[in-house]
């Protein structure tokens, strides 16, 4: 009879093809990677050494039924715009978060912003469909927020949980971000200048505007979107430009906004960086490709969506809060938009 080879290692290889090689039940197979039952030391080598030749990883509903746990996390963003699927730091951290969901083992349940309990709440929460929760710019009020407080669910967040400082959460250095902006438009010789925030309950918002209202001039203007839209940066950019005390800077909360309020200035004549400096936040291709490139706030994304899954696995696997980590780095990107010295 012919000898048939072995799977090679890049094969998708069962745990039947590992227990028959190994000449173990898959079972034991099982057991060996779950640790809930003792194995003989020999046999774990023996599985372990044909898992690795065969190229064998136990998949996540495995580790499901070993660990009692669904290796499922839920995600919501508080935010729900037209253009949020756009919006540029979401799209960059998920993918971080979505690569090193991959390599635990885990997956995700989008939940949208302030779903409805019986879809969304009652499921995942109540009956306890998800191991745990990461909430993005989490506003207090929303139905999904206040299920995960109340329940205990594990969870960490990308901004604080507005009266739960004790929730674990990452974000950045808001307030020290904001005083570098508005020290390099002070350096560019900007004088005058506004700040186009969000009208939301996040902690991201209420940094913002109590930075703005600290650093800048006493009396400097802020607007509030009612959400990440260019439409929204265009028209409060524009109420500004057309005011009788029109302001040389504005710094925009998301470059989204940052943005519109370029085509603002260009449909109204005002020349750009000169009699106008322009500062967004994210440094996305949005300002990287404008026609007149904008100074951004870089936020790294990225790093933000590896330390929130490193956060929550630490969290499910040990049942103890990790301690809170740094602050995020930032870095100003200084482009055309605010360079006029």
């Amino acid at each position: 009879m012919e000898k048939v080879a072995p799977p090679s290692p890049t094969a998708s290889a069962t745990i039947f093809e590992v227990a028959s090689e190994a000449g173990v039940s898959i079972t034991t197979v099982s057991h060996v990677f779950s640790s809930k039952r003792h194995v003989s030391e020999e046999t774990r080598r023996r599985v372990l050494a044909v898992s690795d030749r065969l190229g064998y990883r136990p998949r996540a509903s495995a580790r499901a039924l070993a660990t009692g746990r669904s290796m499922t996390i839920a995600l919501q963003h508080s935010l729900s715009s037209p253009e949020f699927a756009l919006n540029p730091f979401f799209a960059a951290m998920l993918t971080s978060m979505s690569e090193a969901a991959i390599s635990s083992g885990y997956s995700f349940i989008f939940v949208p912003a302030d779903p409805p309990a019986e879809v969304f709440v009652t499921p995942l929460i109540a009956e306890r469909r998800v191991d745990g929760a990461i909430l993005i710019d989490p506003v207090p009020g929303d139905a999904f927020v206040d299920a995960v407080i109340a329940s205990e669910l594990p969870a960490v967040s990308l901004g604080r949980v507005e009266g739960h400082p004790e929730k674990l959460s990452v974000d950045h250095d808001h307030a020290r971000a904001l005083k570098g902006v508005l020290e390099h438009l002070a350096i560019q010789g900007y004088e005058r200048p506004a700040m186009l925030s969000l009208a939301a309950e996040m902690s991201y918002a209420a940094d913002m505007d109590a930075a703005f209202e600290r650093f800048a001039p006493a009396g400097a203007p802020v607007l509030s979107a009612a959400e990440f839209s260019e439409r929204c940066g265009y028209e409060l950019a524009q109420e500004l430009l057309e005011g009788p005390d029109r302001p040389d800077a504005i710094f925009c909360v998301n470059d989204i906004l940052a943005t519109g309020a370029a085509r603002a200035a260009w449909d109204l004549g005002v020349a750009i960086p000169d009699e106008l400096g322009i500062v967004g936040v994210g440094d996305s291709a949005r300002a990287r490709e404008a026609a007149i490139p904008l100074s951004s706030l870089r936020v790294f994304p990225e790093r933000a969506g590896t330390l929130l899954l490193e956060l929550i696995e630490t969290l499910l696997a040990s049942g103890e809060q990790p301690d809170p980590p740094d602050p995020l780095p930032t870095e100003l990107i200084v482009r055309q938009s605010t360079t006029r010295r």
